[in-house]
């Protein structure tokens, strides 16, 4: 079964890949960078109240943005300020871009801090507001596709701005973004690795004709989409359960999806020559967040056994070993 979009998403989608053409490529001097951050981008989606969907058409909308501009190969901050800033702030306007940092890892580096001017913190119970000044944060070199940096001056965790109650909302939609986000770079990796698969030739056929690499990329192509729709799903829904199985379906299957990509671009697959790696190493960041798929699995279960009615639980049965987290 296919998403269907009603007359103004197709419209929302439209437009945001309207804009996307033009950004659709690395400048040539970023291309051997392990990250581009496209400020234009950034005011274009910002000034033209993209990242506003989500008040003016609903979180759904909010994440079929995120999804879209996810599939460029240069990093613009959507996420954050399309799907967690609206439901912590429904009624406040917050300077973007937005980091989302844990609180427990102050003094460690975070993915968009050098371009943020906001960062929410994951304070357990509550959520925290730290307004980012420029040489607030130092940027810290990594491979993963994104801008990093560390606070120059770890904050006081007793002096942030506090939005009391507010954690488990700001994870949940910490959890649709990255699951958005995700899709969004698996499906343009996809694409970009099917390119290539039918260009490359081995003994005097295409890689992509070979009936293995097609079983292999039809895999990452339901894993890719079923990222999508349960991202879109959890977005629509606004139940923290489904944010936590988008984000622990996602977080699952990034180690295959990155296997078989980066296998199928051969040699050129492990360089940063190949523009690969702007999305699959988005992917191996995003992997990790709010506690990885781990930590979803283990709040999936706990939502599910909260759910139980008494009767479903034999308490003098033999206890029975669960796989899965889903």
């Amino acid at each position: 079964m296919d998403f269907q979009l009603n007359e103004d998403q197709a419209a929302l989608v439209a437009a945001v890949q309207s804009i996307l053409r033009d950004h659709d490529e690395v400048p040539q001097s970023e291309r051997t960078s392990y990250s581009f951050f496209d400020a234009q981008l950034q005011r274009q989606l910002t000034d033209g109240g993209f990242l506003d969907a989500a008040r003016d058409l609903g979180p759904l909308e909010a994440a079929l943005v995120v999804f879209e501009v996810a599939r460029v190969p240069a990093v613009v901050e959507t996420g954050a300020s399309a799907l967690v800033v609206p439901a912590l702030f429904p009624e406040e306007r917050v300077v973007g871009p937005v980091a989302l940092v844990p609180g427990d890892a102050l003094g460690k580096a975070h993915r968009n801090l050098t371009i943020a001017r906001t960062a929410l913190v994951d304070l357990g119970a509550d959520a925290g507001v730290i307004s980012v000044a420029p040489g607030d944060v130092a940027p810290v070199e990594s491979i993963f596709a994104y801008p990093y940096g560390r606070f120059v001056s770890p904050p006081n965790p007793a002096q942030i701005r506090r939005l009391p109650g507010a954690g488990p909302l700001l994870r949940q939609w910490w959890r649709v973004a990255l699951a958005a986000e995700a899709a969004g770079a698996a499906q343009a990796a996809i694409a970009f690795t099917i390119d290539y698969v039918k260009q490359r030739q081995v003994f005097g056929r295409s890689v992509g004709s070979f009936q293995a690499v097609h079983h292999r990329l039809a895999q990452c192509h339901q894993i890719a989409s079923g990222i999508q729709y349960l991202a879109l799903r959890a977005a629509w829904s606004g139940q923290s359960q489904d944010a936590d199985i988008a984000a622990c379906y996602a977080q699952q299957h990034v180690q295959k999806l990155i296997f078989d990509l980066h296998q199928f671009n051969g040699a050129m697959g492990v360089t940063n020559e190949h523009l690969l790696h702007f999305w699959t190493y988005r992917l191996r960041a995003l992997q990790a967040e709010v506690g990885g798929a781990h930590k979803a699995a283990l709040d999936i279960a706990r939502a599910r056994g909260e759910q139980a009615p008494p009767s479903a639980v034999a308490h003098d049965a033999p206890h029975t070993l669960v796989s899965g987290c889903v």
